[in-house]
Formats: structure tokens, sequence, C-alpha cells
């Protein structure tokens, strides 16, 4: 052992920094990782504790590239590295702090369009042209940073430029985050989350974001912006590290960059600073917000007003809203208002000053509401989340709301949503902590909660009905929840309030209603899933597992298991589905229990271990009928379904694809009627019954194309496209299969995009096309090699050995079949793969 300090957790700033201390620390004490991961399984035995990690899980938590840590795990390495309970405290203590914050950070607000252009913009002509070339210097660096002070009018600047250069060079891409530089209360937004929110409205699916590191999404990112003319507007920098990850890679575009402060290091960026008004746009910015008679009257006056808040956009709106307010006083009315204001607080800040004074003039009840939207944790809210952080009735929220938006110190959207500018936001945030009760605070952060909470379980009655029994039942909320007409009034909901759920149940726990915050795991469990936005599930999933209860931990833990699983993170889905039945076995929840055993069987399934997964199923399968649960029974007998046609016994998969499908249809599985049909079409195909498969896989995807799910709709197609190949529709079935591989590799569907490149090898295959049909072979084979699935990597040597035969190489084709035929002996299917040619 080194005679050196210790390596401390303290100032590590993320989880890479974190996990190189700790290795540093495994380093120091000169314990190797085999002996780290002995001593931690060592310790959790004596302790009782059913959840032992396997070496990799031990090996990755002092690894870089952690999205997350498992607060406990670094507990018990620290522990069996120091043996000291105040250092294990320290590390903990670091660890919980860091998750708090990039949860914090992961909540981002990003948009696939630009905000709409403000119609009060005037002046800034310089400016524009400076941005947009008209100047005559040409167009410059693609990057252009706008900087200046608080309320001067950056944003504003940026989205008509943004507008006119989406305009001129008819940009096909156009994009928008808050970056929350210089928010008070919340982190600056994490730049990797903001790339994973532009990369999905890129049209790159969730599952392949997240197979990605940092590097390779920055790559893709900037490889679908390439030839795309995009115009990306990049709001409240803080730094200019933060928006680096966020630039192209080359000409054909621009980016918009706002900041407080001179951004530097960004390489040539071209520097548009910004002060206050000359007096003159001042004016014309009155005269626009409060009519030209109103200020050609006094136009003294005018001037002086401009002058007492020097002259700022924000201040001269929030100004102009309290002089449209007071039609019985005049503009020398305003001005000496302001000036008594001023001298009598001595402020020197005039953005200050001007919020201020109209903030004095607000109701009592409407400066209250506005004090807190300043504590909500999203950006914007509607009426009905407005009520309930008010405590009133929802006319009188949109009443109240409409005195903010008059006094301009409230912005509403076309979509009906309202929001705070940030320096709005500082004040009256500051304010609520001063005049508003604690306690007083927390009731209104805990009445949106529940609203939050009552709503999201309507919306997923309609969004996923077959599953009621999941979710808990909670207390109905004042406020009452929008009327869910059908699944898309259900899914547009959820969408647009994601992040506000997912802010407000961090924000619930760390308010101390553990087990409350805890309820919305099981809530958004579904949606989450189908939607692909694992980051937020496991941000949700992971305040449920700090909760006090076991069994509640024990869902989240089937959740996450759940979420890794379709990320193609096998082994830690493994871990968590562990964890998931080691709970629910103690608490005696055998419905959970046999639930997650079938997920369990999933994971095996993937890694082709066959055996394991179709004895899961049977244990689950039991269960299910023990306890009467019909969807989760139906799910077993799929899952069997499968396993029976995996080993090619067609008869037994028909009929247990036939009891499942006449449940699913009775309980309003949709999911489950897809995935079966196609299931049900494989199966008459292997029979050699082809109108009959055909007639299944149709169904499958009309199905799901109702239903708006990417998954088995990706899964049909790819059906669709096998058979129409065997039957010798070459072009229609390369068809299908191209269209299949386009949504796998958009919705990050991995199996499905090995399946498609193996299915598009086999049709090229057929069309004389050997040199095609290797290529997309060796694509498969490659996806399949990193996913861990030797069943589409023995298809894709067959299908290599194949194209090899075809052009006379006859060593290579010896070589791939050869490796075919090892690998489906060592998974226990000695055979040829089916549907070769």
């Amino acid at each position: 052992m080194n005679s050196d300090r210790a390596p401390e957790p303290v100032g590590a700033g993320s989880f890479d920094e974190l996990a190189a201390r700790l290795n540093s620390l495994r380093g120091w004490t000169g314990v190797s990782y085999r002996e780290l991961h002995r001593r931690v399984v060592r310790a959790r035995r004596t302790a009782g504790n059913p959840d032992l990690p396997v070496f990799n899980t031990v090996y990755r938590c002092l690894q870089p590239g952690r999205r997350r840590m498992d607060v406990d795990l670094v507990a018990d390495i620290v522990r069996a590295l120091a043996a000291d309970e105040a250092v294990v405290a320290r590390w903990r203590q670091v660890c919980q702090v860091i998750a708090g914050r990039t949860a914090d950070s992961s909540w981002v607000t990003v948009a696939g369009e630009l905000p709409a252009d403000g119609t009060e913009f005037v002046g800034r002509h310089a400016e524009l042209a400076a941005i947009t070339g008209s100047d005559g210097d040409g167009p410059g660096s693609p990057v252009v940073v706008i900087d200046g002070m608080a309320g001067v009018g950056k944003t504003s600047l940026a989205v008509r430029a943004a507008h006119r250069l989406a305009h001129r060079d008819g940009a096909e891409v156009r994009l928008w985050a808050d970056l929350r530089g210089y928010d008070a209360d919340r982190a600056p937004a994490d730049p990797l989350a903001v790339l994973d929110e532009f990369l999905r409205r890129l049209g790159m699916p969730g599952k392949e974001i997240h197979r990605l590191g940092p590097d390779g999404r920055q790559a893709a990112y900037r490889q679908l912006l390439a030839d795309r003319r995009p115009v990306v507007v990049l709001d409240n920098a803080a730094d200019a590290g933060q928006v680096c990850p966020l630039l192209p890679d080359r000409p054909g575009g621009v980016v918009l960059i706002t900041s407080r402060r001179r951004l530097t290091g960004l390489g040539g960026a071209r520097l548009v600073h910004l002060d206050a008004f000359p007096g003159t746009e001042s004016l014309d910015m009155l005269r626009g917000l409060v009519g030209e008679a109103k200020v050609t009257e006094d136009t003294e006056a005018a001037v002086r007003i401009a002058e007492l808040v020097g002259h700022l956009p924000l201040a001269l709106t929030v100004v102009a809203g309290r002089i449209r307010n007071r039609c019985d006083w005049t503009l020398r009315d305003h001005a000496a208002r302001l000036a008594e204001r001023r001298d009598s607080l001595r402020i020197e800040d005039e953005l200050e000053n001007a919020i201020g004074l109209s903030y004095a003039d607000l109701p009592a009840e409407a400066a209250q509401l506005l004090r807190l939207l300043a504590i909500h944790p999203g950006r914007d809210v509607d009426t009905r989340a407005a009520a309930a952080l008010a405590g009133v009735d929802l006319p009188k929220a949109e009443a109240l709301l409409g005195e903010l938006v008059a006094g301009s110190l409230v912005q509403r959207s076309v979509q009906d949503r309202f929001g705070l500018h940030d320096v709005v936001r500082l004040y009256a945030a500051g304010l609520a902590r001063d005049v508003d009760a604690a306690s007083a605070r927390q009731a209104a952060l805990g009445r949106l909660f529940g609203y939050y909470r009552h709503a999201a379980c309507r919306a997923m009655d309609r969004y996923a009905p077959h599953e009621c029994d999941r979710r808990p039942v909670v207390s109905t909320s004042d406020v009452p929840a929008p009327d869910f007409a059908d699944v898309a009034a259900a899914t547009a909901w959820l969408d647009t309030e994601r992040h506000n759920l997912v802010g407000n149940t961090v924000l619930a726990e760390e308010r101390g209603a553990h087990e409350d915050a805890a309820t919305m795991s099981p809530i958004l469990n579904r949606y989450l899933y189908n939607a692909l936005r694992f980051a937020d599930a496991e941000i949700v999933h992971g305040v449920a597992v700090r909760a006090a209860d076991p069994l509640v931990q024990a869902s989240a833990y089937m959740s996450l298991g759940a979420v890794y699983l379709r990320s193609n993170r096998y082994q830690e889905s493994i871990d968590q589905l562990k964890r998931a039945l080691a709970r629910y076995d103690a608490g005696g929840d055998r419905a959970s229990w046999a639930r997650a055993l079938n997920n369990l069987g999933n994971a095996f399934d993937r890694l082709s271990d066959f055996a394991a997964a179709e004895d899961c199923y049977r244990q689950a399968l039991l269960v299910h009928r023990e306890t009467g649960n019909r969807t989760s029974e139906s799910r077993a007998l799929g899952n069997l379904g499968n396993s029976a046609m995996r080993v090619g016994d067609w008869d037994k998969a028909e009929a247990y694809l036939d009891e499942a499908l006449a449940i699913m249809l009775e309980v309003g599985d949709q999911v489950g009627e897809c995935l079966t049909y196609g299931n049900l079409g494989t199966v008459h195909e292997q029979q050699g019954h082809f109108a009959e498969a055909l007639g299944h896989y149709r169904r499958a995807l009309t199905t799901a194309r109702e239903f708006g799910y990417p998954f088995p709709e990706t899964e049909a197609l790819l059906h669709i496209g096998a058979l129409l190949a065997r039957l010798g529709e070459h072009d229609d079935a390369l068809a299908h299969l191209t269209e299949a591989l386009d949504l796998a590799r958009r919705n990050s569907l991995g199996e499905f995009e090995i399946k498609a490149l193996n299915g598009i090898g086999i049709a090229l295959g057929d069309l004389g096309d050997a040199a095609g049909s290797i290529a997309r072979h060796r694509e498969a084979l490659a996806v399949a090699e990193k996913l861990g699935d030797r069943y589409e990597q023995a298809r894709a040597h067959n299908g290599i050995g194949h194209g090899a035969a075809v052009s006379g190489d006859a060593g290579m084709a010896d070589d791939h079949r050869r490796k075919a035929q090892a690998l489906l002996t060592e998974i226990g299917l000695g055979r040829s793969v089916s549907g070769e040619s």
C-alpha cells in the first residue's frame, strides 16, 4: 500500500470523476478487481443482502462512461477498501449529490422548431445584418455568439435572426434548446441530455442513442446535420464547454448562441455584443407596445420612461404592460412613479425596478401565483397546473394568469402554456423565499405533485388500460384531470408534460415525500418504456429504488431491468431483475415475482440461453394462473410460444400462441396482439401455410400502426418481407425489409436491425447479388456480435457462407458455415438455420 493519502471523493463533479477516484482508491489499497468483487459479495452475504453483484457490475462501477451509479454499491466498494464508516459516509454523500445534480441537469427544454418570432421586436438592424451576412462582409463563421446583460434582448434577436436565416436558406433542420446557464435554482442543462433530444428530433431512435457513448452521439449528430442547412439556437449558455458538443463540424448551416458572458474558445465564432437600446429604438418599442398616439401625446415622458428603465427591452415590455393596465394614468404619471420607486428603494438595477413596480401593482392572488410559478421546477405550465399550485379553481386560475400576461410578467405560448423569463423567475423566486412561509411553498408544491400524479394516472388508464392493476390507487386532485378522449390525447399530454412529471417527481423526493414520489415509477413505467425515454425512466425508477418499502423497490428494479433489456444492456438487466425477484420473494408478492421472472426469461432469451428462458416462462405461467393475472398469463404463454418456435416445435408453439392471443383480445392488450399475430404468422409459414401466415403478418402490421407502436410494426414488416422473399416476390420483399431496417434504426431496435439486415442479405442473394448479400450479412454480424445475439450471428455467418459459395470462394464459404454450426451447437440448436438460401 502506498504511503500517500487515500484518494477522497470530495470535489468530484461527475460520475466519471467519481469512478476515476474510486478506481484510484482501489489502486491505492492494492486490491485487485477480482478480490474487490469477492469482498463485496462476501460482505453482502454476511449482512444478509440478497443482491450479489456479478464481477462485471463491480468492475464497471470503477470505469468511465457512467450516467448513473448505484449509491449502495459505491458504499460497499469503499467499505471493502477502507473499512471506515466515516469514509464510506463521505463517498455516499458525494455520490448522492452528483446523482441529484445529474438528474437536475438531465431535464432539458428542447424543440424541433424555432420559437415564435415576437411581433414587438424592433431595431437591432446592424446586429441582424452582421448575423445574417447582409452587411456586405459575407456569411463568415457558421457560429454566432450573442452576448449582453440580462434583459437586453439576446433571445429575441437570436429568434428573429434564426427565422430570417431559415426562410432565406430553406433550412431543413430547425432546433432550439434552453441551456439554462443562469438559472438560480437548477443546474445548467447537460449538453449530453440536449444532444440526446436533438438526435431524437433528427430521427434517431432512443435505443440507438443509448448504445452510443458521448463521442458516438456527437459524431451521429454532426452526420445527421451534414448537408441539411441546419439553424440551431442554443439559448442561455453558461460557457463554451456547454455548447461545444452541440456544434456542427462543417459549413452549410448556422448556430446562434446567447449568453450573458463573452464566450471564448469557440474557434473563430462571430461575436455580437448587445447593449441597451438607443433612445430612438426604445421609443419605437414603446409605440409598438402601447400605441403611437400615447407616445406622440407626451414624447418627453416616454423618453424619460425609457431612461428610467435603462433602455432595456425586457424592462420596456414590463412597463408597457403596466401602462396598458393603468389607462387612467398618463405617461408622465408612470415616469414619476418609476423615479419615486428608484429613489426610495435606491435600486440601481433598472430591470429589477421595472419588474418590481409591475409586481407591486398585482392583486395579492396574482402576485402569489407569480411567486409559486417561479419555484415550479418546469419551464412552463398549463392552466390546470397553475390552478393546483395556487389552490384555486380553473376559472380563477385563468383569470390570474390573464393578469400576469397583461402585466407582461408571464409569457403565454400559442399552445396556452405559461412561462417566465429567466430574470422574472429569479426575481419572483427570491420574493417567494422572503414572502411565503416554507410551509406554504411546500403545500403548493404538494398540491402540484398531487395533480400531476392524479392526471398521469388518468392518462395511463387510457394509454394502457390492461395494466390498471399494476398502478397504485392515488388520491384525487381538487383540480380535475384533462378529458383524455383516446390514446392519442393521453399520449399527447404525456409527451407535453413529461419534463414536468419527471421534475416534480425528483422535487417531491427532495421535499421529503419519498414514498409519494416513488409512486410515479409504476404510474409512468409503461409510457416511458414504450416512448423509449430511458434517461427519464432511470431518473423516475431511481427515485423509487430509494423508497423504504421493499416491494416498491422491487417494482422499480423490475422496471429498470426492462429498460436495460430494451437498451441491449443484458447483464445489467439480469442484475436488476434478480434484485426485484429477491424482494418480491421476501415480501410474498407471488404475482409480481412471476412477472419479474418472465422478464428475466426475456433477458436469457436475448443471450440465447433458451433452456434458462423457457424455465423462467414455465414457472411464471404457473404462478400467473394461480393468481388469476390474465394479462401476465398471456405474456408468459406468448413467450413459451416463442421458445417452442426457437426449437422448431411448431404445433406446440401454435397452441401456446392461440391461447395467448385469445386472452390478449379479451383484456385489450393491443401491443401483445401485434406481437402474437406476428408469431402465429411465423408458425403458419413454417408449416407451409403461406396465405394464412401473410394474413397474420398483415393483421399485426395494421394493429401496430393503429396503436402507433414501432416495436411490433417493425417486426411485422420483417415477417412480411421475409415471406415475400420466400415466395419469390423479391422487389416487394426488399421494400418491406428496407422499411423495417429504417424503423429499427430510428427506434434503436437492435435485435430487429440484425434481422432486417440478414433478411435483406437473403433477398439480395436470391436476386443473384452475392456481393450485396455478403455486405448486408456482415453488417448484421457486427451488430449481433455487439449485442451478444448468437442465433443471429449464426444466421449471418450462414448467409456470408452462401454468398461466398456463389462467388466461388469455397474457403470463405466453409469457414463461415463452420462458424454458424459451432454457434448453433453452442446454444443447443445443432442444425442449420432456417430461411437461408
